[in-house]
């Protein structure tokens, strides 16, 4: 069980990572003109993203206001940004915890492949967009 563990909480989280960084660079390359494909695929995965962020909210909400654990989520992420991930700091964490950290990965996974991913660095362009269809 010990390789699953690193796997999903060492490996998971730095392949997301760089498959976002080439989603964004990919996005940057492919920059002008855009697909504003209004297909059937592109509503599924609109669906599919929505769905992943109100999971991701809802978890998030309940880890904040209900858990206690957040003190080792935080100290998980440091470890991970500095490249020495503890495993015992996510592992003796609450389920819902960790179930939040695998949705909001499989959010940022499912977004990299989207035209979307840009507003991961200019969320200010989802705001506007989300103005102008109010309007």
């Amino acid at each position: 069980m010990e390789i699953y563990q690193l796997l999903l909480w060492i490996v998971f989280p730095y392949s997301v990572a760089a498959v976002v960084g080439m989603g964004l660079i990919w996005q940057l390359a492919d920059a002008p003109g855009g697909n504003n494909d209004n297909s059937k695929s592109q509503y599924v995965i609109k669906a599919v993203l929505r769905t992943m962020l109100i999971l991701s909210a809802l978890s998030g909400f309940w880890m904040m206001h209900f858990s206690d654990d957040s003190h080792h989520l935080l100290l998980w992420v440091v470890s991970l940004i500095q490249f020495k991930p503890d495993l015992n700091l996510i592992t003796n964490c609450s389920i819902i915890l960790r179930a939040h950290f695998i949705i909001v990965f499989l959010f940022l996974l499912l977004l990299a492949f989207t035209n979307k991913v840009t507003y991961i660095y200019k969320p200010h362009l989802y705001i506007k967009s989300l103005m102008a269809k109010s309007d």
